[in-house]
């Protein structure tokens, strides 16, 4: 990321944000509390609304909490928004609280994704490309499906088909890890040349590390062609209560190139996500117009000149 060219772009953009004054919020709204679940593609999207609020006088706290506890957070009240409500992976989980009103979905903030199982290059060479091919290679396999952390919708819909022998999947078990641990055992199969079937999603880096493709056939679990989209969700009321906050939240649109890029920075340097969303956002203040629009400071300020004086301040980053 060239933080110059980003800098170099700023007086630009001050011709495309049209100031905003409103009045300030209540101070209820001043501590922002977004749930982040631990994946790296929220940890982006949540770093990003972060840096973007303190920018703008508030105060970000980005808890990590699993999926389950942040939509229970959000229906008690102790957490305020979540970027990383998946479609249609995630429905199930969010589906009783958007039924009982205690949850509002808010925007579509990244479209196109992936989200269904997946193999690396040499398994799909050997035959396997779709669903139905899983449990013609079990022996192969170990009888094996690697999934993510226990309770992860994709891990629910897995192991409902393994319980329900659809498929044929009935033999097989579902090993549960974190996002690192399942990546780890993907390479030493790789590395082993060893098949392996695991959950595999877009945006993540795993997509350049690893030449894999996803597999056809599971569209009753995971949806049509391997899509997905994320979705940006709020608790009940709290448009109405921090309508300022909920415009800005409501803005911000990220795209699959950006994510990816972001989040190979992240593990690659083994940085922060705030201090990798921070240096994005100087090196491309040009999202800024879009993600700005109609919002101010916590004080009810023009948005823009606060933002600015952030982003022109000399800071370490990636470049």
């Amino acid at each position: 990321m060239s933080i110059c060219r980003g800098i170099s772009a700023l007086a630009a953009l001050c011709m495309t944000v049209v100031p905003v004054c409103a009045m300030a919020e209540t101070p209820s709204c001043g501590t922002v509390r977004i749930a982040e679940a631990g994946w790296t593609d929220n940890a982006v999207a949540t770093g990003i609304a972060a840096e973007l609020l303190d920018m703008l006088g508030y105060h970000a706290d980005t808890p990590l909490v699993t999926v389950s506890l942040a939509y229970v957070s959000m229906q008690s009240g102790k957490i305020d928004a979540f970027l990383g409500a998946w479609k249609p992976a995630g429905e199930r989980a969010i589906a009783p609280y958007l039924a009982d009103g205690s949850l509002r979905l808010l925007a579509t903030n990244l479209a196109d994704a992936h989200y269904t199982l997946a193999v690396p290059d040499e398994t799909w060479k050997a035959g396997l490309h779709d669903f139905r091919d899983i449990s013609r290679f079990g022996a192969r396999l170990g009888y094996v499906i690697y999934g993510l952390e226990a309770g992860n919708s994709g891990n629910v819909k897995v192991l409902s088909a393994i319980t329900h022998n659809d498929l044929g999947l009935g033999r097989f078990r579902l090993i549960e890890s974190s996002e690192q641990g399942m990546l780890s055992q993907v390479q030493r199969d790789i590395d082993s040349h060893r098949p392996i079937v695991f959950m595999g999603w877009e945006p993540h880096p795993m997509n350049q590390r690893f030449q894999m493709h996803y597999l056809t056939g599971g569209d009753a679990y995971f949806g049509p062609d391997h899509g997905a989209s994320v979705r940006s969700v709020i608790r009940a009321g709290y448009d109405t209560t921090c309508p300022n906050v909920t415009r800005l939240l409501k803005n911000l649109k990220f795209s699959i190139p950006m994510e990816n890029r972001l989040m190979q920075v992240i593990h690659d340097q083994h940085l922060a996500s705030r201090d990798v969303a921070r240096a994005w956002l100087r090196a491309h203040p040009q999202s800024l117009a879009s993600w700005l629009d109609g919002v101010t400071t916590f004080d009810g300020k023009p948005a823009w000149p606060a933002v600015k004086a952030v982003l022109v301040a000399p800071a370490p980053g990636p470049t």
